[in-house]
């Protein structure tokens, strides 16, 4: 069934609904789907910026800033040890 054919025959099938209850639910299920099609994650990059990034990551490390995972746990530590 093509993509044509299965909007007609969604568009028939919700003719003949006449609980509201359930159209509210077939509304709010678009609507959602909709909203995550236009959403867009901060953590979400295009490949171009993840190129950006890693070249940048590149550059700090050849210039010595950055930080060894034991210097990010002393700065930030995930719990006490004992």
């Amino acid at each position: 069934m093509s993509t044509l054919e299965l909007k007609l025959s969604l568009i028939e099938q919700l003719t003949k609904i006449d609980d509201e209850q359930l159209l509210n639910k077939i509304k709010k299920l678009i609507n959602q789907h909709a909203e995550k099609k236009t959403e867009r994650y901060p953590a979400q990059m295009t490949v171009e910026e993840l190129k950006e990034v890693l070249k940048k990551s590149q550059e700090d490390f050849r210039n010595g800033r950055y930080m060894t995972t034991e210097d990010l746990r002393k700065r930030h530590p995930l719990c006490e040890e004992k």
